[in-house]
């Protein structure tokens, strides 16, 4: 038998799509939910099942299609095949967490001007 034909057997075929935009919009709906912690935790204890988990988004994809377009699912399951991709999904949720949380700076400009002396 062919080595390589067994090694991707049942790997979904992989397309040359991006997964940046994909990315962005789960770590900022995330983010905004206020769920970073959670999904950062669930994220990296589960990544090392990454790739089963693309497999079993492919068999729940029929279930799961009522409530996710299906070229989303289809873009998930693509993204979670490699491991290199569930990285760049912590450290997306990250950044955008850091950046919803940070302290604003305090302008000057927003400060009531001093009247200075009165005369009366």
């Amino acid at each position: 038998m062919d080595k390589e034909f067994w090694a991707n057997a049942f790997a979904m075929p992989r397309s040359e799509r991006r997964h940046d935009e994909l990315i962005a919009k789960i770590a900022a709906g995330i983010a905004r939910r206020r769920l970073a912690f959670p999904a950062i935790l669930a994220l990296e204890s589960v990544k090392p099942l990454n790739y089963l988990a693309s497999q079993a988004l492919i068999v729940l994809t029929p279930a799961l299609g009522m409530f996710i377009e299906y070229a989303t699912l289809d873009d998930l399951c693509d993204m979670l095949q490699e491991r290199k991709n569930v990285e760049r999904l912590i450290a997306a949720i990250d950044m955008e967490n850091k950046k919803l949380t940070a302290p604003k700076p305090e302008n000057d400009n927003n400060q009531p001007e001093d009247p200075g002396p009165t005369n009366e």
